[in-house]
């Protein structure tokens, strides 16, 4: 997780909504879709691999809380990318892969690594549903991961994870996912994981190049 949170998502780029207006059954639509017309300038429908990675200038973070509310760390991280696959026709699909690099905290001086669970083999669902065309609302299911912290004294693993997570998707070309997550500790000491976290990233939709909710 280099933020965990994997996040998730994650993901977090596989299907788009924004919210404000009654949300309906979305369709998501591509100029590289091949399915029924979407109408307008919103391509086809789109089925098959999403692919997104940090918004250019922005980075993920991941902050833990104690109980009393108080930050124990912050760990912020400036490459991370998102993979999965959606069927168009539903706007239903999965996160098979969430990868973080380049983390940096003040709580680890001698570096980090982080992981999630999602994975071809265990995939983290993911569905969206459209609120004003061409956005909506992406919502991420089953999220875990950890991240590995190494301090003078050795290292101490945070783990975390969140039932489900929802998200604004902006479309376009290219679209943005954006993905905070609330996350419930697992393992780790209080006083470096915290007894919550909270998960912030903005992804672009790299591939398909436009996406749209419809």
């Amino acid at each position: 997780m280099k933020s965990n949170t994997i996040c998730v998502v994650a993901l977090s780029a596989l299907a788009l909504i924004a919210a404000t207006a009654p949300s309906a059954p979305a369709k998501v639509c591509s100029a590289s879709g091949s399915g029924e017309a979407c109408g307008g300038t919103h391509g086809f429908v789109y089925s098959g691999t999403v692919e997104g990675s940090l918004k250019t200038g922005t980075s993920a973070s991941l902050t833990a809380t104690n109980a009393e509310g108080k930050s124990v760390s912050t760990i912020t991280c400036v490459s991370s990318s998102v993979k999965g696959t959606v069927t168009g026709s539903t706007a239903v699909g999965n996160i098979t892969s969430v990868t973080f690099a380049n983390c940096s905290s003040a709580v680890c001086p001698n570096g980090i690594t982080a992981s999630t669970t999602a994975s071809s083999t265990n995939p983290w669902p993911a569905s969206a549903v459209t609120v004003t065309a061409p956005n909506g609302t992406l919502t991420v299911e089953k999220l875990e991961g950890e991240f590995v912290c190494s301090t003078i004294i050795g290292s101490v693993t945070c783990r975390y994870s969140a039932s489900s997570a929802s998200g604004t998707v902006s479309g376009g070309s290219p679209a943005t996912v954006g993905l905070p997550v609330g996350l419930a500790k697992i393992t780790g000491p209080e006083a470096v994981c915290g007894s919550k976290a909270d998960w912030t990233g903005t992804y672009t939709v790299t591939a398909p190049s436009s996406v749209y909710l419809t």
